[in-house]
C-alpha cells in the first residue's frame, strides 16, 4: 500500500495531525525534497523509533523491554556456541511462556505491520532515488512493505542462518524435532538470523553496508538513536566522505548536529509528507 493510499485512509484527527506536522515543517520539507532530488546515491539508515510506529516495542528507554525486565546476557553468542541445544530448548520454551520478554517481543513482532514510514521508503525506492534502506530492525516489516534493497545489518527474525556456510533459511520450513537444528547444505549449526551480543555482523551484509555508505551523498536517518555500532558509525563515515544527513527522529540524536535537516517528529508522519513533495518537485519531468 503506497503512503498516500495510507493517508487517505486515516481518520479525520490523524489526517489534520499530518496538515499540522506540514504546516510546521513546509519550508523544510522544500529544502530536504530538493535535497533528495539532486543527490546522486541516497541511503537510508533506519532505527528502532521506525517500528515503534507500528506497535513493537523498544528495547531501551521508556516502555523498553529491557528497562521492564533487564538486559540480556552480553554473552550471549558464546552461550550459544557453548551448548547450542541448550539454547534452542531455552529459546523455544520462552517463546510460550506467559511473561517471558522474548513472547511479548513476538507476539507484537507477528502482530505488527509496515506503517507510513516504511511505505514511504518504498517510494523513494520506485522512484529510483533511495539505493539502500539500511535497517537495524529484525521485524521484516521494510521487505514486507516492498523494498527490494533492504539490508538487515542486524539479521532478520523470520530467517535461521547456518554458522557453518551462512545459508539464510525461512524459519518456518525448518524442523525443530532435533536439537540444534542442522544445515541441510553443510551440516552445520543453525541459530537464529538476529545477530546476538559478541556476535560479528555477517561478513557480506557489512561489506554490503559499508559499499552502500561509501557511494551515498546523501543519507536519511530514520529513528535510529545512534548508540548501537556498528550501524552507528555510518552517518559519521557518510558525513566525512561529504555526504548530506537528514534526520527525522522523535527526539534529537548525537547525529543531530552534523545533519543539514532535523526533523523532530514521527517518521509515519513526516516521510510521507516528504515524498509528496518530492513527487512534487519530479512531476514536471516524470509524467
Amino acid at each position: 500500500m503506497p503512503p498516500d493510499t495510507c493517508i487517505s485512509m486515516w481518520k479525520r484527527p490523524i489526517r489534520d495531525a499530518m496538515e499540522s506536522v506540514e504546516n510546521q515543517f513546509k519550508s523544510q520539507l522544500d529544502e530536504a525534497a530538493h535535497d533528495i532530488t539532486n543527490a546522486g546515491y541516497i541511503v537510508a539508515l533506519a532505527g528502532a523509533g521506525l517500528s515503534v510506529e507500528s506497535g513493537i516495542p523498544p528495547y531501551r528507554g521508556p516502555g523498553g523491554l529491557w528497562t521492564k525486565y533487564g538486559e540480556p546476557s552480553l554473552l550471549s553468542f558464546n552461550e550459544f556456541k557453548e551448548n547450542p541445544k541448550a539454547w534452542w530448548e531455552n529459546r523455544l520454551l520462552s517463546e510460550t511462556e506467559n511473561g517471558h520478554p522474548i513472547r511479548e517481543m513476538k507476539l507484537a513482532l507477528d502482530r505488527a505491520i509496515p506503517n507510513p514510514g516504511h511505505y514511504s521508503l518504498k517510494a523513494l525506492e520506485d522512484l529510483h532515488l533511495l539505493k539502500s534502506t539500511i535497517t537495524q530492525n529484525v521485524d521484516n516489516l521494510q521487505t514486507m512493505a516492498g523494498s527490494k534493497s533492504a539490508l538487515e545489518i542486524h539479521g532478520n527474525r523470520t530467517l535461521l542462518r547456518c554458522l557453518g556456510c551462512g545459508a539464510r533459511q525461512k524459519r518456518a520450513e525448518i524442523s525443530f524435532e532435533t536439537l540444534p537444528p542442522i544445515c541441510k547444505y553443510c551440516n552445520g549449526i543453525i541459530k537464529m538470523d538476529t545477530v546476538m551480543f559478541g556476535e560479528p555482523i555477517p561478513k557480506y551484509t557489512l561489506e554490503q553496508c559499508m559499499d552502500a555508505v561509501d557511494n551515498c551523498d546523501c543519507m536519511l536517518l530514520i529513528g535510529t538513536s545512534g548508540t548501537v555500532n556498528p550501524a552507528a558509525q555510518l552517518p559519521m563515515r557518510a558525513h566525512k566522505r561529504g555526504a548530506l544527513l537528514i534526520e527525522i527522529n522523535p527526539e534529537k540524536t548525537p547525529f543531530s548536529p552534523i545533519c543539514h535537516s532535523v526533523f523532530t517528529g514521527k517518521s509515519g508522519f513526516i516521510l510521507p509528507l516528504l515524498v509528496d513533495h518530492i513527487r512534487s518537485i519530479l512531476r514536471p519531468n516524470k509524467t
